[in-house]
């Protein structure tokens, strides 16, 4: 997902042992706009998978 992966590269820092930190705009400060499209997405690559939550890890700073 390109918004997604723009957004990450903007705002997103890598922390020790390769863990992506992208709570600035996922977590503390939510986008509306980004969480839909990203929604969207998942529900359109997952949609026969019976997937019915995403989890989240617990940021590691």
């Amino acid at each position: 997902m390109k918004l997604l992966e723009e957004r990450i590269k903007k705002d997103g820092i890598v922390l020790p042992g390769n863990v992506l930190k992208v709570d600035s705009f996922l977590n503390h400060q939510i986008d509306p706009e980004l969480s839909q499209a990203m929604g969207e997405e998942f529900a359109r690559l997952f949609k026969d998978a019976g997937i019915d939550r995403v989890l989240t890890s617990p940021s590691a700073s």
